[in-house]
């Protein structure tokens, strides 16, 4: 019974001036490691839709669930087994997110030595924004990625419990009630992470334009 999550994602954008006579400088290089991250995080990107897709899916066996009555009870066992096998996709993709952040984050990394190359101060205090918002956005990814999976284990438990005869209405209770605190939770995560997105693609275009770095954004 999954309460849909929404992510916003890095925007991307296209160097129009490209190098200098005498070498990359380092706001070059950092424009560099910026739109690669971007890059990196596309697998991230990619599963949003299907994993989204399977949320609504989920949310409909759900629903035929608690409109069938236990004289159906073969029925009910079926859609639970449909839901399990939904919750397993979804567990995957959850793996394929974490691997594509993973690796974005390593990318990123790299941001801290050209950091240091910089000798405008406010260029400096920008990039250093930027750097910080951006590892506070990893952080938050990864608890809510956590919050997401610890979600979907209480789902499992729901939809393993459809499948007892004896489930009695106390039981059901109380695990929808775990369900919707582990959601509230992954909910407000996915809200603090979006505000942090939002708050990295400001900076990184406030960088660019004291840089002098022109860039017109992909559609």
């Amino acid at each position: 019974m999954s309460k849909f999550r929404f992510a916003f994602v890095l925007g991307a954008a296209i160097f129009i001036l490209m190098g200098c006579i005498g070498g990359a400088s380092p706001q070059e290089n950092i424009y560099d490691v910026l739109e690669e991250t971007v890059a990196k995080e596309d697998q991230y990107v990619e599963v949003q839709k299907p994993l989204q897709g399977l949320e609504k899916k989920e949310k409909e066996i759900y629903g035929e669930i608690m409109n069938l009555g236990m004289k159906e009870f073969d029925k009910i066992v079926k859609l639970s087994d449909d839901a399990l096998k939904n919750i397993s996709e979804r567990t995957e993709y959850i793996e394929k997110e974490r691997k594509a952040m993973k690796e974005a984050k390593e990318t990123f990394s790299d941001l801290d030595g050209f950091i240091s190359e910089l000798e405008d101060d406010k260029l400096k205090s920008e990039a250093g924004k930027l750097e910080m918002t951006m590892k506070e956005r990893y952080k938050l990814h990864e608890e809510l990625t956590d919050s997401y999976l610890h979600a979907l284990s209480q789902d499992k438990k729901l939809y393993e419990l459809f499948k007892k005869k004896e489930l009695t209405m106390e039981e059901l209770e109380k695990q929808i009630t775990s369900i919707n605190d582990a959601y509230d939770k992954t909910i407000k995560l996915n809200e603090e992470y979006n505000t942090k997105t939002e708050q990295f693609n400001k900076l990184k275009q406030g960088f660019y334009s004291t840089a002098g770095i022109e860039v017109e954004e992909k559609e």
